[in-house]
């Protein structure tokens, strides 16, 4: 049996409707993809690890994206989160050194086991820092929840 040229066209019509389909939807992935809809910013002063990572990845290569840890040096060089710079909160010149970070950055802080972060965050805020937050736990839960660390 002979298929007639309107069958061909119905097919070919079939066949162009799915591939506009497709295009259309890798066109607007990429658009989707910085939704803060679907990928919410960090909010909050305190975030999870999983947030944090999250955020962390999303952004790697951004420069505006500070990891603030805030151990004394010995344990910041055993184990650390990839690209994260160290600032001793124990050092008595703690405050002179994060009020000479640039403000206009976002910083999340990372501790031992969350409480010294958010006594660091305090010291930020006032120090006028908007975009600045700590991680819940600190790095004992970034460990736990086996996060890469270097």
């Amino acid at each position: 049996m002979k298929k007639s040229p309107v069958h061909s066209i119905i097919i070919l019509k079939g066949l162009l409707n799915i591939i506009l389909t497709v295009l259309v939807f890798i066109t607007i992935i990429p658009v989707f993809e910085g939704c803060d809809y679907l990928f919410p910013p960090l909010n909050g002063d305190k975030i999870t690890s999983e947030d944090a990572s999250k955020y962390i990845n999303k952004h790697k290569d951004d420069p505006d994206l500070i990891i603030l840890d805030i151990r004394p040096k010995n344990e910041f060089d055993s184990v650390k989160i990839e690209n994260s710079i160290n600032l001793d909160y124990s050092m008595p010149d703690f405050p002179e050194m994060t009020d000479k970070l640039d403000k206009t950055k976002r910083y999340i802080i990372v501790d031992k086991n969350g409480k010294r972060g958010p006594l660091a965050f305090e010291l930020m805020r006032e120090q006028k820092f908007l975009k600045v937050h700590y991680i819940i736990g600190g790095i004992e839960e970034w460990v736990k929840l086996k996060y890469p660390v270097k």
